[in-house]
């Protein structure tokens, strides 16, 4: 059962891992990802847990379907997804070995890996061989599928803030939240559910997840683009602080190549 945990993990972990051909990253970059998913996980727990409760208390028995979809999106996807982009962004965005787009999937599994290495591993620890294998593979395949998704929107994100296009660097930013969000979220719910017509619009929506996520793969793989860096990498908490002289004087130089093609003609 421990392996049935753990192997389909990290078989996935390295398949990704083998898509970055132009550039590997560190092993120690690497370890840190992966811990900081373990670390996402541990507090996890804890925040789901004061939120279960915060939920029980309030909760009136009106309607199952909110309950379920208050779990299911808030205290589960969006304390999951955040803090596993939390995690990737503050180990990532400024470091200097983030400078291809496709390293961004390789970074955004790797956390993911972590968090759901473990919680497998708190699910052995507290169920024992009665916990069902179904439960162990199934989430843990959506969501390292769903954070291919993540690091797809956050390295464009970064591509486009290395050139300074602010407006789409936010915008890719804000889809690598909410995408994954929305899509975990989603899921989750339909399996929470547990009924019939919800379980067969889960398999659909898991086959297109994966067919989407593997399209997006395969295409940054293809389209691997090397990140500029023209970014103020001095300031830790706004990873969208312009570098102001870079930009200026690019532009000054575009300008001056401007003025000369015109005095030619």
């Amino acid at each position: 059962m421990l392996a049935l945990a753990l192997i389909p993990g990290i078989i996935l972990f390295f398949a990704v891992w083998k898509f970055d051909t132009v550039e590997k990253e560190s092993p120690i970059l690497l370890l840190k990802l992966f811990l900081s998913g373990v670390l996402v996980m541990l507090a996890d727990i804890f925040i789901r847990t004061l939120g279960h409760n915060l939920m029980e208390q309030s909760y009136n028995g009106s309607s199952i379907l909110l309950y379920i979809f208050i779990d299911s999106f808030i205290f589960t996807a969006l304390i999951e997804e955040g803090g596993r982009f939390l995690a990737l962004k503050l180990l990532t965005w400024k470091n200097r070995e983030f400078n291809y787009t496709f390293d961004a999937i390789v970074y955004a599994v790797t956390v993911s890996v972590g968090f759901l290495l473990t919680e497998n591993i708190t699910y052995l620890i507290k169920y024992g061989s009665a916990v069902n294998p179904a439960k162990l593979i199934l989430p843990l395949l959506s969501q390292i599928f769903i954070s291919v998704l993540m690091g797809y929107f956050y390295g464009r994100a970064k591509l486009y803030a290395g050139s300074g296009d602010v407006k789409n660097a936010r915008l890719c930013t804000l889809e690598a939240i909410l995408v994954p969000l929305v899509l975990h979220g989603m899921g989750d719910m339909c399996i929470a559910t547990g009924k019939t017509v919800f379980i067969v619009i889960y398999v659909i929506y898991a086959l297109l997840l994966i067919s989407f996520a593997v399209f997006c793969l395969i295409g940054m793989k293809k389209n691997d683009s090397e990140i500029e860096w023209t970014w103020n990498d001095t300031d830790d908490n706004d990873p969208f602080e312009i570098d102001v002289t870079s930009l200026i004087l690019s532009r000054k130089k575009a300008a001056e190549k401007e003025d000369g093609n015109e005095s030619k003609m």
